[in-house]
């Protein structure tokens, strides 16, 4: 599944690199990373990250493959990740798309996400839009973007 995302990520954002995914970042009690298949063969990736407050994390390597697009898998896909969040005491997702992903944007939004500004990673990108959803209130407030 991470050698799909990928190539359509160089794809849609028109360039070539090494794929940066190091997918120890999803390790531990707190992060997490969920390949969905059907008739045998993936179709589908979520994972989350935590990051530096111990109440937020970031959604990362959301995928469908083309032929499962409209399925609902990628609702399923959310909600798997949603629950495992609020289970280990994660209250906010973060999220990074860009304008090369229309559809992405639009199922964000319509799942519940609120745009901010880049954060972490992404500050000083101009390709990044990020969002975020609260899963429940963040003890000593919300975190601070960044």
């Amino acid at each position: 599944m991470q050698d799909a995302l990928w190539a359509e990520i160089q794809r849609r954002y028109d360039f070539t690199a090494p794929d940066p995914i190091d997918r120890s970042a999803f390790d531990g009690p707190r992060g997490a990373f969920w390949v969905a298949s059907h008739d045998g063969r993936p179709v589908g990736s979520i994972a989350l990250a935590p990051l530096d407050h111990p109440e937020v994390a970031e959604l990362d390597v959301m995928y469908v493959a083309p032929d499962q697009r409209g399925t609902g898998l990628a609702r399923a896909l959310l909600a798997t990740l949603e629950d495992h969040a609020r289970g280990v005491g994660i209250r906010l997702v973060r999220l990074r798309a860009g304008e090369p992903q229309p559809e992405a944007l639009r199922f964000y939004v319509a799942a519940g996400f609120r745009p901010i500004p880049p954060f972490g990673r992404w500050a000083g990108d101009d390709t990044a839009r990020c969002f975020e959803k609260a899963l429940g209130r963040v003890k000593g407030g919300e975190p601070g973007v960044g």
